[in-house]
Parts: structure tokens; sequence; C-alpha cells
């Protein structure tokens, strides 16, 4: 077992990363842009810590097993929200050792909800893969269903911000000639991948109208979706929310993943600067606002990067 020390405070506390996961809302009313799927839960493990500004835990280890690498705290299995071991996959090592520097790096003043992000990727992950092996209805409900999650993001496609040009004359046009360039490319990646069209909007053509993907598109879209496992749905979720596009959280796949791994990946930064190049431009133009701009920027690319490290397998 792989043990790091850390100086600490002991006092009893139950061992869950989280205590409870939100469920993902129901298609119909669940609106765009909003993440309560992964980080954002309620009655959490990181809540309580971030209340009481204490470590319950002396060592973080990692028990070897034949399937997994066990997360433990203090010689104790650490759990998900839904009670389930923090078991990750042989194929996914460096993730194990990452959530264990996470906890063993968490310093005692500094504990915040989003210092735990790959605890948080990964125990839903975990639960979800859990909840659907077992047919446990209860716990689906609360962590979500495959098909329910799918849908979710499929709603993302019409919206999708590789999908959106914006007017010629804006920036003197210098905006739209970085989409056409960043762009076009992308999505055509993308339509040899699903082979199917994907519409999108022109700003100039098609004015403050929606967009809706063809069912042909959505269906191949839709099979490809089921295709993934539990881990690599989870990063595609985390990307897409917080990128607003489907089409980065692919991208965040076929780059770190072997899922598509018969293409050049491009590069997260690459990735991140395709889901924020509006803004990129705005700020070029008119300045950066300070506490906004500054931290969407770090925060877009810690979510990029935590999903690319879940998705992560070695090569065997």
């Amino acid at each position: 077992m792989l043990k790091t020390l850390v100086p600490s405070r002991v006092a009893a506390h139950p061992l869950r990363a989280f205590a409870r996961t939100l469920a993902t809302p129901s298609v119909p009313s669940a609106p765009l842009g909003r993440d309560t799927t992964i980080e954002h839960n309620t009655i959490s493990e990181s809540n309580k810590l971030s209340k009481t500004l204490k470590k319950f835990w002396k060592t973080v280890g990692i028990e070897n097993t034949d399937t997994h690498y066990e997360l433990q705290l203090d010689g104790k299995p650490l759990r998900t929200p839904l009670g389930n071991k923090l078991a990750i996959p042989k194929e996914r090592r460096q993730l194990a050792h990452l959530i264990q520097h996470e906890w063993a790096s968490l310093a005692s003043l500094t504990i915040q909800t989003h210092s735990l992000p790959l605890t948080s990727l990964a125990s839903r992950a975990v639960d979800l893969e859990t909840s659907a092996a077992t047919g446990n209805s209860d716990n689906m409900s609360k962590v979500g269903k495959k098909e329910d999650i799918i849908e979710m993001l499929l709603r993302y496609l019409d919206t999708d911000t590789l999908l959106v040009f914006s007017p010629k004359h804006e920036f003197e046009g210098a905006l739209r000639e970085a989409q056409e360039e960043k762009y076009r490319p992308i999505i055509k990646e993308i339509e040899e991948m699903f082979g199917a069209e994907l519409t999108y909007l022109d700003s100039d053509r098609d004015g403050l109208r929606g967009n809706v993907q063809p069912a042909e598109t959505r269906d191949k879209a839709r099979e490809w979706l089921l295709n993934l496992n539990y881990w690599d749905l989870v990063a595609l979720e985390k990307v897409t929310l917080h990128a607003k596009s489907l089409i980065c959280g692919i991208l965040v796949l076929r780059a770190k993943s072997y899922v598509g791994k018969n293409v050049e990946p491009r590069t997260l930064e690459e990735i991140a600067q395709a889901a924020t190049l509006e803004v990129i431009y705005q700020t070029e133009k008119w300045g950066e606002v300070e506490d906004t701009h500054d931290v969407d920027y770090q925060d877009i690319r810690r979510n990029i990067n935590s999903a690319a490290i879940l998705a992560f397998t070695e090569r065997e």
C-alpha cells in the first residue's frame, strides 16, 4: 500500500468524499449552462471540510487490488456519495495517484469544494457505473441514468459554442475570421466521426434564430455517446457543461483517451481557446474585468484538464 503522511488533527468523521450527489436534471426542464451534477453537491464531505477547516485524517493510501486502486484515509476506504469504495480501474493508474495527491496536499486552512476536482469526477463515475450495474433505481434517481445524461448532453449540440459564427462586422471581422479558421476543421472532423452533417448558425445569414440538428445527426451522436464507458461520459459531461460545447467535450476525449485514437489530437489549450474565442476578442478590445475574465480563464482550463485526466488511459 502506498501512503503519504501529512500532519493533521484527527477527528471522528465518515470517510466519504461527498455525502450526496444530485441527480441529473430531467431533460425538459434542465437549464443549459448550469452544472448541478458534478461538483455542486449539497451536504457533501467537501462542504463539511470547508466549514470546519480541519483535516480528519493522517495518512492517504492506495490499496492495490487485482482490478482496481482503492483510495484510503487512515487505512479505511474513501467512499463516494452513494457509499461505494472510491476504486479506480487499473488502466487509470495516474488518476489514482493524482487523487491521492489531492487529499495529501490539502492545507488545513484552505479546504474548499473545488480543492478536490478529481475526487468529485471519479466519485461520480463510480456511482454511475455501480448504480447501472446493480440496477438500483433509488441510487439511479440520485446520480442519474446514462440515457438521461446523454439526452441532456445532446441538447448542447444544437447551441454548441463551436457551431455559432459571429457577424463579419464585429471586431473588424477578426473574430469571424478566427472562427472560420479554427471551427471549420473541427466541424469537419466531428462530421466525419459521426458520419452525419452538423448544422450551424451564421449570424449574418440566420440572425438570432435557434439551431436544431437533423434527426440523423442526433441519432448518430446518440449512438456514439452510448458506446462511451462511464468514466469517459463523466469527463465529456464536465467539459460540455463548462464550455457549453459537446464538441469540446468530444475533443478532450480524442486528445486524452483512446476513444477516436486514430486522429491527431488537439492540445487542451487549443480546446480551451476554441471554447472561449469570443471572450478572447472581447478582452483584447475592451480589456479584462478583474475577478471575472481572469477567474473564467483559469476555471475553464481547470475543468478541461481535470476531465482530461479522468479520461486518460494507459496503453496496455
